[in-house]
């Protein structure tokens, strides 16, 4: 049995979206490289709030039917992703990310997302995994590798 790295996937992944010019699921979004404005557009329904190209920075927000709001800001230039959750306006919690190389589209229909932190990190690994729809839900964790 042959062993894949998560470089090899995400090599596949990019060569089969490639081939057949899809943005397809689970196939990771490399944010220097090939940042897709429409498939943000098509996994949050929604234009960004802000969209700065020339800055590299866009951020999105989407808001469930309890009334959580969820502000989702991206610097694909430097690799960088902050989450900041509301309820009623009143920021909850603020989550801040660097070293994210790529998005994951896991099911743009409910608006699930991953990504990890420092993927080329052999000692820990951070995934966070985000769900707009039909109710905002975020997970997360940061775990030993072996």
């Amino acid at each position: 049995m042959q062993n894949f790295t998560a470089d090899d996937y995400t090599k596949a992944c990019e060569a089969l979206c490639s081939e057949y010019q899809l943005v397809a699921l689970h196939c990771p979004m490399k944010l220097r490289e090939k940042f897709d404005e429409l498939a943000m557009l098509e996994l949050f329904y929604a234009e960004p709030i802000i969209a700065n190209p020339a800055d590299g920075y866009w951020c999105y927000e989407v808001t469930d039917s309890s009334g959580i709001s969820l502000r989702f800001g991206m610097d694909v230039i430097q690799e960088s992703v902050q989450i900041d959750l509301k309820i009623s306006n009143l920021s909850v919690v603020t989550l801040s990310f660097e070293m994210v190389e790529a998005i994951e589209i896991i099911d743009a229909e409910k608006g699930t997302f991953a990504f990890t932190v420092a993927p080329k990190s052999q000692e820990i690994n951070t995934k966070v995994q985000v769900e707009l729809r039909p109710q905002i839900k975020i997970e997360g964790a940061t775990l030993r590798s072996y």
